[in-house]
């Protein structure tokens, strides 16, 4: 897999405004300003706890391709470096840290494929990824990095083309054997309800199984609150506002969701505004 040719390559120099501790590496892309800070571990660990305030980046040479630069590289992140004891690097310059772009691209498959397999069997690595990774979210809003924390969708249309675009997606879906019910049925013994596929039936039926499922129906208290012109004005702002869901809001007002959006829509109260 070969990397996308970036106008500029350069040596830099990033060093930690605090303590003097440096790393030399080498970057590739189009843009100066694309705000990279740099890319070793150490430094990458002191970025993400402390934000990319504290680093200043220097850049020490350019080069006219990938392959001068990693052998410049190489020719200066070196043994000797590595020995001084403010150097953050962890091993001599020349290859980012991988041996080709075929390496890299494997390693980062390999670490994905095993993230994702511990996050849905260690419980206790999910919760300690989700708060880490709700932590750095946080200090990224305060920075000033996440203009809107949370994103609320309540007023807002798909356009014709989206929506169209949505369509031909879904289109066939639910149909034959991609319907996730396809060649399956219920069957109930004492109460209890299962699905089995339908070459099963036959076995079950020997075994007493009944073909179809009994409902179970819980009895449900519905309270509702009668509305009035203050409540409905209210109601009207805080939709405004786009800070609180419907069912938020009808909880407030110990109402159902559809009655908030049927005010939303003006099919009722449309006196009101």
């Amino acid at each position: 897999m070969s990397r996308k040719k970036k106008k500029y390559h350069f040596i830099y120099k990033t060093t930690d405004t605090r303590n003097g501790n440096f790393y030399i590496g080498m970057h590739s892309t189009d843009d100066l300003n694309d705000g990279y800070v740099g890319s070793g571990k150490r430094l990458r660990n002191l970025i993400y706890k402390h934000g990319k305030e504290i680093f200043q980046l220097e850049i020490l040479e350019f080069l006219p391709n990938r392959d001068l630069l990693k052998k410049r590289e190489f020719e200066i992140v070196n043994s000797d470096l590595l020995l001084e004891k403010k150097c953050m690097n962890l091993r001599t310059g020349g290859e980012g840290g991988f041996k080709n772009n075929d390496h890299q691209l494997k390693c980062s498959r390999a670490a994905g494929l095993k993230h994702g397999e511990r996050l849905k069997n260690d419980k206790e690595y999910r919760e300690r990824y989700s708060k880490k990774i709700s932590e750095a979210n946080k200090r990224r809003f305060e920075r000033g990095e996440l203009k809107n924390f949370h994103f609320n969708r309540i007023g807002m249309k798909h356009k014709d083309e989206t929506i169209q675009k949505m369509k031909e997606i879904k289109r066939g879906w639910g149909i034959g054997k991609k319907n996730s019910q396809y060649n399956t049925c219920w069957i109930t013994k004492n109460n209890i309800n299962k699905k089995i596929k339908k070459n099963e039936l036959d076995f079950y039926l020997q075994e007493n199984w009944s073909l179809g499922r009994q409902m179970k129906f819980k009895k449900i208290n519905i309270t509702s609150n009668k509305l009035n012109e203050n409540d409905v004005k209210r109601i009207k702002k805080l939709i405004s506002e786009k800070k609180l869901s419907y069912s938020e809001i009808a909880k407030e007002y110990k109402v159902a969701p559809q009655t908030i959006h049927k005010i939303n829509k003006g099919e009722t109260w449309k006196h009101i505004q």
